[in-house]
């Protein structure tokens, strides 16, 4: 289980007030009623887009928050998905969505080690579902960390062109629990290229042997 930072600090934080346990409880109990990968990781998806509503829509950070679309810096960074995302991002490329498979590759060879990652160059560390425009290709079934992946101040404070990353994070604490949860229930988990590549590489090898 390789939970993301932020989610395992929150938990850190939160896991002595009742009300943010019975979240992480609530999430575990209902994804093992979800026999299907792909509906687990949409359920988590839409649950944190419901607790983030209420965040993103404050004034200050409607007013702050220079995120947008094409706004790409934090699709520079090490994302961790569960199996679950996984699957559902390699449906997506199934269903039409083209990646780079040499970036893919090269990206899947830095493993889950963050400072493997940032040896890579900021253009070659460019999440595989961008498109030209800077823009997310697969925005509706992104992972559970890029929803909660908002900042408050300018948007050149996110640039990771250096390898380091010093940004103010809006504070997501239901959603980083739920994040906890979906980590913790999942069977496997990883840097988002190092899954990708891992489905897609047992699919080609089932249809080989098919």
């Amino acid at each position: 289980m390789k939970v993301p930072a932020i989610a395992n600090k929150s938990f850190e934080e939160l896991s002595k007030k009742p009300e943010f346990m019975v979240i992480v409880q609530f999430i575990i109990d209902k994804l093992s009623k979800i026999p299907f990968s792909m509906k687990r990781a949409k359920v988590i998806h839409q649950t944190i887009d419901e607790f983030n509503n209420e965040v993103f829509s404050h004034p200050l950070v409607k007013q702050f928050s220079p995120c947008k679309s094409g706004c790409s810096a934090c699709c520079h960074t090490q994302v961790s998905v569960t199996r679950d995302e996984a699957e559902l991002l390699v449906q997506r490329i199934a269903d039409g969505v083209e990646i780079n498979i040499d970036q893919l590759i090269l990206q899947a060879q830095a493993g889950d080690d963050a400072s493997d990652f940032y040896k890579l160059d900021y253009k070659e560390r460019g999440c595989i579902f961008l498109d030209e425009n800077g823009a997310c290709k697969v925005y509706n079934d992104r992972p559970s960390v890029c929803r909660t992946n908002a900042v408050l101040g300018d948007a050149s404070q996110c640039m990771t062109n250096d390898g380091h990353q010093q940004v103010r994070l809006v504070k997501t604490p239901q959603s980083d629990m739920v994040i906890y949860a979906s980590f913790l229930y999942a069977q496997e988990s990883g840097s988002l290229p190092t899954m990708v590549y891992k489905v897609l590489d047992q699919i080609n090898n089932e249809v080989k042997e098919s």
